[in-house]
């Protein structure tokens, strides 16, 4: 202080209350800081500017990752700072959070936030939208553009959708005094009848493709029914890879494609697109499958993203002005196909196919439509597509996470204690940087990481996007249809072989001949004898007592001379064996095999 004026000319001069200079005199022979910014009343924030943008930043980035924190949770987060950050407030102790005139007076001071009803999201469609399976997916579509030059007459996109008797309604018009509106429908629940569309990126849609939940197929249920479309009956009402065939062979017909005109047909990654049947015969006929990735149709299938909305509704609407029309009677599965047809008819339109595939970046190809901001609610679990850690390289990520945890505590260690004693002015977070404070926020309030649990959890490897056409994905589905043929196999076997062993007890007496048991030093008493005409041996057949003895290599019935494997106790022929008579502990081949 220069001390050129005393208080009372200080006052007059700049028209200060007298005891106000006095106040902020004694403020600075304490050693507090002193700010003259003008202040209503006797209260103050409790958290300046740089504090309350920091709590912003982390309400901003919890509700990107579809994580928002509730009311509670941000009241307990603000007590939670104050008191690690020794911040004098006027929160509420007994219960750990502050009041609701912070909370009012927080959200005045930040009009971007709000408090919001969140609308559910699948964490399966949140976590599979992520960078690496999107990435990959643009570079198989790329890689195919590429290639084969496709226009956008020849780039198809084929995608299933449910309907039912009982539709959805919307909106309507009824007087305010009515505390509930009804609506009439066909039914409380109904079956699901799924709907097979396909559409290019010029405008073209192939007929639908319908699958009935119903033993037989009746042609009642395709009255009225889209031209050209088809329908068929499954008891469960869905979609298999014979189906799916079958509309492949619709879908030739309407694409024609050739060697030198080919097709891409854009599709989810169902079991039913991928059998080995199914790859062969696009193979033949000149069609580019490829599947994108789990979880991503919503973002990804341009069927998804412009048609399918506008079709639900379109459908509603229809079932609605049917019921009216049709008064006292239901919508059963023999009107379904005419409903369809009238939306169909009114929704494929071009202009909804053009932006469709647009909006998803397929065509015009565009690989950086979708910004960082949308791969958020995935970086919890985003993680490699392959990733492989030996025993050394987990040890050095445990370690690596020890060692940041320490120099955490030891910076919340050094930020507590460079924080000065409480004062009666607005704080300032002089003592503490801009990166500690975001990490003491992340401390109290964990942002969600689950990447390593899903790494060390997940044994099944993960579903991504595939040119299922091409020679190695075809190998390998090869691979996986000759496993599977060699289990059903090895299992018919083995009920085959629990039938021949089920009944071994009731065997009759019938004639012994000598020969040596499976055991050492010990007498067969039960070796069947070999079969030739005029024996005594009774003949075995279906009619007789006994039961009859197969063999459990060759899996036959015949009268040769046998011997009993050691550990199954089955009956095998000598010559399936391939030994000598009767050799000294025989084990199978099916003891071997399993």
């Amino acid at each position: 202080m220069s001390k050129e004026l005393s208080v009372r000319q200080a006052a007059m001069q700049y028209n200060i209350p007298k005891s106000t200079i006095h106040d902020k005199i004694k403020a600075l022979n304490r050693g507090e800081e002193v700010t003259m910014k003008l202040k209503l009343g006797r209260f103050t924030s409790t958290f300046s500017a740089e504090y309350e943008q920091v709590l912003v930043d982390h309400i901003k980035d919890l509700s990107n990752k579809c994580m928002p924190l509730m009311k509670k949770e941000f009241l307990k987060l603000a007590y939670d700072l104050a008191e690690v950050m020794k911040i004098p407030h006027r929160f509420n102790k007994e219960k750990g959070s502050a009041g609701k005139h912070f909370y009012y007076d927080f959200m005045k001071r930040h009009s971007d936030i709000s408090l919001r009803a969140p609308e559910s999201t699948s964490m399966m469609r949140a976590v599979g939208f992520n960078k690496p399976q999107v990435d990959l997916f643009y570079d198989n579509l790329e890689k195919l553009m590429k290639q084969y030059k496709f226009t956008p007459s020849r780039i198809y996109n084929c995608d299933e959708t449910g309907v039912s008797c009982v539709h959805k309604h919307q909106k309507v018009l009824a007087p305010k005094a009515i505390r509930q509106v009804g609506k009439l429908t066909s039914a409380e629940r109904g079956k699901n009848i799924i709907v097979l569309f396909c559409m290019s990126a010029n405008g073209h849609y192939i007929p639908p493709f319908f699958v009935f939940p119903r033993q037989i197929m009746n042609e009642r249920l395709m009255v009225n029914a889209p031209a050209e479309s088809i329908g068929v009956a499954q008891p469960k009402g869905w979609m298999n890879s014979d189906f799916f065939l079958q509309y492949l062979r619709i879908f030739v017909k309407h694409t024609q494609p050739t060697k030198e005109n080919p097709v891409l047909l854009l599709m989810d990654g169902h079991c039913s697109h991928k059998t080995l049947a199914v790859i062969n015969f696009c193979r033949e006929n000149h069609i580019h499958l490829m599947s994108s990735p789990p979880h991503t149709t919503h973002k990804l299938q341009p069927l998804d993203r412009t048609f399918m909305k506008p079709f639900k509704d379109a459908y509603s609407q229809r079932c609605d002005l049917w019921i009216r029309t049709n008064a006292g009677c239901r919508i059963t599965d023999y009107d379904i196909a005419g409903l369809v047809k009238e939306a169909f008819i009114k929704v494929a339109r071009l202009d909804i196919a053009v932006s469709g595939f647009k909006c998803t970046g397929i065509h015009p190809f565009d690989r950086h439509l979708f910004s960082d901001l949308d791969y958020l609610a995935a970086d919890m679990t985003n993680i490699p597509l392959e990733q492989t850690e030996t025993s050394s390289n987990a040890l050095n990520n445990e370690q690596a996470v020890v060692i940041s945890n320490l120099i955490i505590e030891e910076q919340m260690k050094e930020s507590e204690q460079s924080i000065s004693e409480p004062i009666t002015t607005s704080p300032k977070p002089s003592t503490s940087t801009a990166p500690d404070l975001v990490q003491i926020i992340h401390n109290l309030s964990p942002l969600p990481d689950a990447a390593k649990k899903r790494t060390a959890a997940r044994k099944r490897k993960s579903e991504r996007s595939e040119i299922l056409t091409s020679s190695p994905y075809k190998k390998v589905v090869e691979e996986k249809e000759n496993e599977k043929n060699m289990k059903d196999k090895r299992k018919e076997i083995k009920s085959k072989f629990k039938v021949a062993m089920g009944g071994k007890g009731k065997q009759t007496k019938r004639n012994k001949t000598k020969g040596k048991s499976v055991d050492k030093g010990k007498e067969a008493t039960n070796v069947r004898p070999k079969g030739k005409k005029g024996s005594e041996v009774e003949p075995l057949t279906e009619t007789s007592n006994t039961n009859i003895t197969i063999c459990v290599v060759s899996l036959e019935d015949t009268d040769e001379d046998w011997i009993q494997c050691s550990s199954c106790r089955g009956w095998v022929h000598e010559a399936c064996a391939d030994i000598p008579e009767c050799g000294d502990g025989f084990i199978c081949d099916r003891c071997r095999l399993f």
